[in-house]
């Protein structure tokens, strides 16, 4: 028997305007009212998760920045985090201007883009339910230690390759974090050993819940990690080759509203 369920957020949830259908929250109204708990689990940080997560009447704790964030948006109180070895920061920064990459750093309730950068659309078009700002210096401007980096692309191709080389680059500084592709233009640097999965088993581990009783869903390779942990995982239609391997069911597509079908399939 389902007793939670973790839903990825962009491509999984929503679609490329950034919006759920009506259907949608039906779906996750009816598995909420048979006592379901309802989660969101997504790459994306406090905001603007937690105004998906009220449109939606979801009330459980949130799981954000791949698994690095769990926390309670109504009350406003952190439950588990991790963040960046400072360490890490000032490596991508003389990495990035020396390579030429187009890096940003994100935070609970703000995203830092760097001066100058052409970042390229499909970065731009995600951030249009966010909130961002511009800096100058990343090693005097950022507020706190972030959550993460993401570096981004311009055409899709590159982003394996990219993937590799940040990996690469980070072994030989001796400085740890864990290198995953989020969407088609977008590599991430996480905390080392970081996965929606860590997030998905704390929140399990917060509600008594076993790995059995949770379903994941998601669709691209920063959601391998959880849809293998979770008791049933399940991979949208068009999913990426590792999410649609790592599943044990494949929904349809975002567009076909397959997270009601998965729902009514493994909610009975």
């Amino acid at each position: 028997m389902i007793k939670l369920v973790a839903f990825d957020l962009d491509g999984t949830l929503l679609d490329e305007t950034l919006t759920f259908t009506p259907k949608v929250k039906e779906a996750i109204t009816r598995a909420m009212n048979q006592g379901v708990i309802v989660t969101l689990a997504t790459g994306r940080g406090l905001s603007p998760t937690d105004q998906y997560a009220d449109a939606l009447n979801i009330t459980a704790p949130l799981i954000c920045f791949q698994g690095a964030l769990v926390v309670d948006h109504r009350a406003k109180k952190v439950l588990h985090e991790v963040r960046l070895d400072p360490a890490v920061i000032a490596v991508i920064v003389q990495e990035s201007k020396e390579r030429g990459w187009n890096l940003h750093f994100e935070c609970p309730d703000m995203i830092y883009l760097k001066s100058g950068i052409d970042f390229p659309q499909g970065l731009m078009n995600l951030l249009k339910v966010s909130r961002y700002k511009y800096v100058d210096n990343f090693l005097t401007d950022l507020p706190e230690v972030p959550h993460k980096f993401i570096l981004s692309l311009h055409d899709p191709q590159e982003r394996n390759a990219l993937a590799k080389e940040l990996r690469e680059t980070f072994d030989q500084h001796l400085a740890k974090i864990t290198v995953v592709p989020s969407h088609p233009v977008l590599v991430e640097g996480l905390p080392s050993g970081m996965s929606k999965a860590v997030g998905v088993e704390w929140l399990a581990n917060h509600f008594g819940i076993k790995r059995e009783e949770v379903m994941c869903v998601g669709d691209n390779d920063n959601d391998v990690e959880m849809l293998q942990w979770a008791g049933v995982g399940v991979a949208m239609s068009g999913s990426s080759s590792a999410a649609l391997a790592a599943a044990d069911w494949i929904a349809p597509s975002v567009h076909e509203e397959g997270t009601v079908v998965a729902l009514e399939k493994y909610l009975k």
